[in-house]
């Protein structure tokens, strides 16, 4: 199997030029693994989809992958043509549960979260931002581009389903009246340490 990147796609193929496995780039985050992959020289793909391994030929290949995924991913976000802005408000917040904060229940949010498919306001957008891309996408729903693409795969997401999953265990939710730091700690054992996750009974977290 090989890869090559065209537009805004990842292209999977076997020999023969089958396709195996398309990515749409603008929805995808590029991770390092960890030690649960014993393999040299390879890397996460996250999307929409779920997170997939991919192996490179060497060390370096992985390094200019992992960029050239990652670039090729901002540049296919800054292409995007424009909808109206109002329209993709009242579309996205249609979603379930995406008329309030994911993490906080603030009203009428009006950011998202575009690998996670939900919506959040704008004190929870700032501790997004400060976990890095590789945790978060955050966009604006008034003033970046999006992509009817993008706008499909949140659709089939939302608020709901995705804290039906990481707050399956939590027990004290920040609100819209939580400080910063409240709000970073929360978002930390959400995200990162995954402490409310349905998967995560024990709710291992930080404090």
């Amino acid at each position: 199997m090989y890869c090559v990147i065209e537009k805004d796609w990842l292209k999977c193929l076997v020999s023969d030029n089958e396709l195996l496995e398309l990515e749409h780039l603008p929805t995808t985050t590029v991770k390092p693994v960890g030690l649960e992959v014993e393999r040299n020289s390879c890397f996460y793909l996250v999307s929409p989809k779920g997170k997939r391994c991919y192996q490179a030929l060497t060390e370096l290949d992985r390094r200019k992958w992992m960029q050239s995924l990652t670039q090729s991913s901002i540049n296919a976000l800054q292409r995007a043509s424009s909808i109206s802005q109002g329209d993709l408000v009242v579309r996205i917040h249609t979603i379930p549960g995406n008329n309030t904060c994911a993490d906080c229940t603030a009203p009428d949010p009006e950011w998202a979260c575009i690998d996670h498919g939900t919506t959040i306001c704008i004190d929870c957008s700032g501790v997004h931002r400060s976990m890095g891309v590789n945790v978060s996408k955050v966009r604006s729903l008034l003033l970046d581009n999006w992509t009817e693409d993008i706008i499909l795969q949140m659709e089939e997401k939302g608020n709901s389903k995705f804290n039906e999953v990481y707050e399956s265990n939590v027990m004290d939710k920040i609100t819209p009246n939580s400080s910063r730091e409240e709000r970073s700690v929360f978002m930390r054992n959400k995200y990162m340490l995954k402490a409310y996750h349905k998967d995560n009974p024990s709710g291992t977290q930080d404090t």
